[in-house]
Formats: C-alpha cells, sequence, structure tokens
C-alpha cells in the first residue's frame, strides 16, 4: 500500500511509509545470521499485513505486546508493525529465567507474547509451557495469544506459530484508522532497566522521547538542500554500521527507532553478541561503524583471533550505554585504528543526555575523509566535537556535551545542594526525554518532586557543558569510615604493563565493612602474581585504597546488555575469598 495520507508526523507508521517512499531499494537492516537482507520497501510491505493481522485479533491502541527472542527481522517488522497500530512493545531480556520472565510479564500484563524458538542455551516455548501449566488460566499475567517464530510443531510446544498473524486481505479501514491514530506521543515501548541496584524497573517511553526535532526541520528545503540529502542518502549506503546491542536494550532498541529518522545508514546485526561473530562481520560486510558497549568493543579488540580479520573498512565506533575510561579508549581506537569515535551518555530513564565525537588526525586516511565527516554529521551520527586530549587527561570518562534540549544539574548526594561547575556530585536530569518509572520505588525515590531525575551517577560538568563520569554512587567502597572510589584505583592499575583490564568492587569484611578486592585481566603470558602487582601499587595508591584481594579472571564478566556484571564478579570474589577468610 502506497501514498497513506492522515499520518502523525513523526509517528512509526508515518516515518515508515516515509523511508519507505523516499529510499524504497536501501538497504535498511541486514541479519547475515538468517541471511536476511531488507530494504525500507520489503520492511514496510511486511509491517502492514502484520499490522493487520494484529487489528483482526482485537490488538488495539495502548495494548501490550511482548517479545522474547534473539536478533533476527521478525523481532523488527514485528515490533514496527505493533507500534503502527498504537501497541506498547515490552522487548524482554533474551537471557531471562523463568522466574524472571514471570516477574517481567506480571509487569507488563501483555495482550500478546511473540516468541523465538531458543537462544543463550534456552528453550522460549518450553519455558512458556512450563509457566502456563504451573500457573493455569487463572493467572490474568500471562496472555494466551502466544506466537512463535520458526520451528516445528514440536518445537512450539503447543503455541500458534508466527505465520499466521500477517493478513492475506488488503489494509481495511480498521487498520488505516489505527495508523492515523497513532502519534509521536503516544506510549511507545516499556523498557527494563539493566537493574544494577536490585530488581530491574519498568520505564514506559514515547516516540517523541527518542528524537530531538531540528531547529529547522518545519522550513522546506531548498533544491540544493534536497539535492544534497539525496545524495547523502545515497553516499551513506556504502557506510554499513554494525550494531551489537540487543533490541531490549535502551541502546540498542534506541538504535532501531533512530534509524526511521536520523540515520540513514545500512544496520547489520547479530543474533547475539560474540567478539569472534563480530569481528567476522565487520570483515565480510565491509562495516565502517561498529556500535556497542566498551566491553563489547574491549572483547573484541582483545581477542586472539582478531589478527585474522581484515579490519580496514571500519572507520569509526560509538561507544554507548556505559562509561568510557580513557584506557579502553586508547585500547579500541588504537588497536583497531579508528579515525573517529563518539561518546555518548543516557538511560532509560532519561534517555540520550549528552554526546561527544573525537577525530583521531593521526589515523586518518584517504583524500574524501573530511567530505565523509561533513555527511556524518547531516545524519547526526557525530556530536560535538571534543579534542582526543581532553579524553585522555582524566581519569574519569567523559561523556560529551549536554543536549541543548536537557536540563543538567550536579548536586551533593547528600544535601541535594547543587555544586559549580567542576564540582563533583550526583548528576540529576530534567527534560522531555525524561521518563518515570510505571510502579514507583518508595525506598529509593529517584525523582523529585519538581522532576528532576537522579541518575545515581557521580560526575561533574565544565563552563562548556561537558559531562564527565566519576562512577556510581553505589559503587562507592565504605572501608572502615573512608569513602573510596574504585574508578581512582581502576586508573593505577590500568597503567600497570602486565595488565589488560581491571575492575574494582567491595566485598563485605568483618572488621571494615567492607574490603577492596580488584578483578584483573592479566596480559596475555604475563605472569603476574597478587604480590608482585600489590608491591608495584604500593607507591601510588594510599595504604587504605591498596586492594586486599587480587581476583585474577581471563576476561572481566558482561551482562546480558553488554556491560560489566558487577553481580558476577561479587560471587565470583565472595566463592574465592570468602573460604580463605572463614579458614585463616
Amino acid at each position: 500500500m502506497n501514498g497513506l495520507t492522515g499520518l502523525q508526523a513523526d509517528s512509526v507508521p508515518y516515518l515508515l511509509q516515509e523511508r519507505a517512499r523516499r529510499y524504497p531499494r536501501h538497504t535498511a537492516y541486514v541479519f547475515p545470521e538468517w541471511d536476511q537482507r531488507y530494504t525500507w520497501r520489503k520492511v514496510w510491505q511486511e509491517v502492514l499485513p502484520l499490522a493487520q493481522g494484529l487489528v483482526e485479533r482485537g490488538i488495539r491502541k495502548g495494548d501490550k505486546i511482548a517479545f522474547l527472542m534473539t536478533g533476527r527481522m521478525e523481532l523488527i517488522v514485528a515490533m514496527y508493525a505493533a507500534a503502527c497500530v498504537g501497541a506498547v512493545l515490552v522487548p524482554i531480556n533474551a537471557y531471562s529465567k523463568k522466574d524472571e520472565l514471570a516477574g517481567y510479564l506480571k509487569e507488563a500484563e501483555a495482550s500478546m507474547l511473540i516468541i523465538g524458538v531458543d537462544g543463550h542455551r534456552q528453550h522460549y516455548p518450553s519455558m512458556l509451557r512450563q509457566l502456563v501449566d504451573e500457573n493455569g488460566p487463572e493467572a490474568e499475567w500471562l496472555t494466551s495469544a502466544i506466537y512463535v517464530v520458526g520451528g516445528s510443531a514440536g518445537d512450539r510446544q503447543g503455541f500458534r506459530p508466527y505465520s499466521e498473524l500477517p493478513a492475506s486481505r488488503p489494509p481495511s479501514d480498521q487498520l488505516i484508522q489505527a495508523l492515523r491514530n497513532v502519534t509521536g506521543q503516544d506510549p511507545l515501548v516499556l523498557l527494563f532497566t539493566s537493574g544494577t541496584l536490585g530488581v530491574p524497573k519498568a520505564v514506559l517511553r514515547t516516540t517523541a522521547s527518542f528524537f530531538v526535532p531540528a531547529k529547522d526541520e518545519d522550513k522546506p528545503k531548498s533544491w540544493f538542500g534536497a539535492a544534497a540529502d539525496a545524495l547523502g542518502a545515497r553516499v551513506m549506503q556504502a557506510f554499513k554500521m554494525l550494531n551489537l546491542l540487543p533490541l531490549y536494550h535502551m541502546g540498542g532498541f534506541g538504535t532501531i527507532l533512530t534509524n526511521l529518522k536520523a540515520i540513514k545508514v545500512p544496520t547489520v546485526m547479530l543474533s547475539r553478541f560474540h567478539p569472534i561473530e563480530a569481528l567476522s562481520l565487520i570483515e565480510s560486510e565491509r562495516c565502517k561503524i561498529v556500535v556497542g558497549t566498551p566491553y563489547m568493543m574491549q572483547r573484541m579488540v582483545s581477542s586472539p583471533e582478531r589478527s585474522g580479520y581484515d579490519l580496514t573498512s571500519l572507520l569509526g565506533a560509538a561507544f554507548t550505554s556505559a562509561a568510557v575510561t580513557p584506557a579502553i579508549l586508547e585500547q579500541v581506537t588504537g588497536g583497531l585504528r579508528l579515525q573517529f569515535f563518539t561518546v555518548s551518555y543516557g538511560s532509560s530513564e532519561a534517555g540520550a543526555v549528552a554526546n561527544g565525537t573525537c577525530i583521531r588526525k593521526e589515523h586518518l586516511r584517504g583524500v574524501l575523509i573530511p567530505l565523509l565527516f561533513r555527511l556524518f554529521e547531516r545524519t547526526n551520527l557525530l556530536g560535538g566535537l571534543i579534542e582526543y586530549g581532553q579524553f585522555m587527561k582524566e581519569s574519569s570518562s567523559l561523556a560529551g556535551k549536554v543536549e541543548s534540549s536537557v536540563e543538567i544539574r550536579v548536586v551533593d548526594p547528600v544535601t541535594g545542594e547543587e555544586l559549580p561547575a567542576g564540582g563533583q556530585g550526583e548528576i540529576c536530569i530534567r527534560g522531555h526525554r525524561v521518563m518515570r518509572y510505571t510502579n514507583a520505588d518508595a525506598e529509593r525515590p529517584v525523582f523529585t518532586e519538581d522532576g528532576w531525575y537522579r541518575s545515581g551517577d557521580l560526575g561533574w560538568l565544565n563552563e562548556k557543558r561537558e559531562l564527565t563520569i566519576a562512577g556510581r554512587i553505589h559503587r562507592i567502597i565504605s572501608r572502615g569510615g573512608e569513602k573510596i572510589s574504585p574508578t581512582e584505583i581502576e586508573a593505577v592499575i590500568m597503567q600497570h604493563g602486565d595488565v589488560e583490564d581491571a575492575f574494582v568492587i567491595g566485598v563485605p569484611d568483618g572488621m571494615y565493612g567492607e574490603e577492596i578486592c580488584a578483578c584483573v585481566v592479566p596480559r596475555r603470558g604475563s605472569g603476574l602474581t597478587a604480590e608482585r602487582l600489590k608491591a608495584d601499587l604500593a607507591p601510588s595508591l594510599s595504604a587504605f585504597k591498596l586492594p586486599r584481594d587480587f581476583l585474577f579472571l581471563p576476561q572481566l564478566p558482561l551482562s546480558p546488555t553488554g556491560k560489566i556484571s558487577v553481580a558476577e564478579m561479587r560471587k565470583l570474589a565472595l566463592q574465592q575469598f570468602g573460604d580463605l577468610r572463614r579458614h585463616a
């Protein structure tokens, strides 16, 4: 169906139709693992029949549809179709165990559930069948409308196949009206936080909260401006972007959604992150940009197999979802010879807050690079330019320049008093992108009465509105009354020549309350020992900041969202050192 009129600007159906109308043959998404390559026309052609099928099955504006599967085109098409009829998307962590899944579904109360067959060593239909059998029809939170993508009848465990959902009839008047009723201000997605402070919380975000309207967006473009946009869009087809983030993650979902408006590059994806598969895709797809968490990229760079892949196509990287230390920046951008990188800061609650771009002039290759950077700027892929030296001069992580539409202040974590520029405290955010939890946390209120979101992140803001992240409040170690910043110790450890990576945590201690444990990834073949490392660190750290315990790991464990798993490291530390302390 072409030329549907009356769609609300900046709604998902409007943006999808515009992409299909203006760039029908341009590649939108690629999942090489499934041999799926979709143009914008193909995306729109599959979204409409599925949206019709959802309407025929009673899905209405405001209903919730939950999704549980690893990455593939059916997930993107189904999410777009649900958004087109005004349903609220609920992407669920694909690593979820049965009890965790039950918790998500109780929170969501979804009217429909679309799942894959398996992923991450789990068989999703079997997990759902167990929940159905254990809870019975009286469990109102567990929908009976469950559809499975792929697999045989036996794999589906009695649930309906996804192939039944798309309708064969043309779009009905009911569907057309549903498409027209969707606005950018409607609730779009229920995202669950990473749960670093406990049980993940649900945040309801609108479509508009992902976008910042350009100042001249409503002004008609001159013929030159229109021609430049068309040429830029054609050139950008050569700049494939490898997105490593899962679609249940704020950064991953945001990348897909902003692809409807700002980003015009083809997006290549994995079903799940694996460093070797990521390296292979950069080579085979000739990707120019990679998007992921700092530790995903670090995992790629430090892989022993990295030298076996041709990565010369790669121009830049976008770090998302976690603070990027200078040590990681140097390791990743130097190891991959990147010509530019971008950093960003945001969260499920606050959306995108700050971003910045650094051009590594010493790595620039080719005479067309300046032109390409101008094209990147027109697509909003690059944030404010920041010199490389600024990233390297602090042990903490520069997060970029605060966006003009965002209000931000830094306050004393105890008194709430606003601090002057350069003062370190808790980062508070206010703006149209800030969204509240669906269920308020009475034990730890994070929203003030006048709308400020207390992020729990420590940092400071300078006169140029450049934001630096110093760490998380809950990571501060309290040892015998002394408040110790783990990032300060990590910065010293990372200067050691035999250390590949390091992360410092606090572990329970009967005498001091907490003791310092350094989780360290030694360089391959270094033969590093705890005694030697402790002796080498002693001249640079005060005695009370010197780690008592050193936990050597082959790599730092990551959470399903690609961030360092503090919980897993604490578990490993307690397993190794807890018994030693009890039997000392």
